[in-house]
């Protein structure tokens, strides 16, 4: 199955396509423009490396949040009219937990954080190895209240981290784990392929109903 997977939640964005369990391609920016004028032309750009049409594609699968809040509705604004436009299965999938997903192979528990401004920030708490799973619900809390629901050693993870590892730091002592920041990014594949695990089970959301998901309340 091919799958194109999107988000645009954070300053980076980034489209990936894969093919089942096979890595096709993926466009990836953190560049200071608008995704909206960017979004498009990654998408065409990926099908052409692949030789391939928005037809071809069998689902699309969109970060839905949380994050920017401009950043969020661009994407799902875009995905969802390209897949009633063909037809295809759209699939909602969590910025928090595709952030996870690149450290799905760690053991113990991997914390996604990122920045949501009013001395707030996005989180949520997942359980890597064998069985990447979910351990709580995306949040929009004081970094103190994400840390208090932290009872073991976990890797943290996230563009937050460069105003919140300090409150990290002397929460858990200098020896805390932080991942590279290569693994901040919300990856379009990793979006994809979170996509089409709930596509085998068969899950998909529904082209009008589909909405961000910017967890603070308040927020429509």
């Amino acid at each position: 199955m091919k799958i194109l997977g999107v988000d645009t939640s954070t300053p980076i964005g980034s489209v990936g396509l894969i093919d089942g369990e096979h890595f096709i391609a993926e466009h990836t920016l953190n560049i200071v423009k608008a995704h909206s004028s960017r979004l498009m032309p990654a998408i065409d750009q990926i099908l052409t490396w692949a030789g391939l049409t928005v037809h071809d594609l069998d689902a699309c699968a969109v970060g839905v949040g949380p994050g920017s809040f401009t950043g969020v509705r661009i994407g799902v604004g875009t995905i969802k009219p390209l897949c009633y436009a063909i037809k295809k299965p759209i699939l909602g999938v969590s910025t928090l937990e595709a952030i996870a997903y690149n450290l799905r192979y760690t053991d113990g528990l991997i914390c996604p954080i990122l920045d949501a401004r009013k001395n707030e920030v996005y989180g949520a708490i997942f359980r890597g190895g064998k069985d990447f799973a979910r351990e709580s619900a995306d949040l929009c809390v004081p970094i103190e209240s994400l840390l208090d629901r932290i009872a073991a050693t976990a890797i943290f993870v996230g563009d937050g981290l460069q105003r919140y590892a300090p409150a990290v730091r002397e929460r858990f002592g200098e020896d805390v784990t932080f991942a590279d920041a290569t693994f901040n990014v919300p990856r379009g594949t990793s979006i994809a392929r979170l996509g089409y695990a709930r596509l085998l089970t068969g899950q998909s959301d529904d082209y009008f109903s589909l909405t961000p998901n910017y967890v603070r309340r308040g927020v429509t």
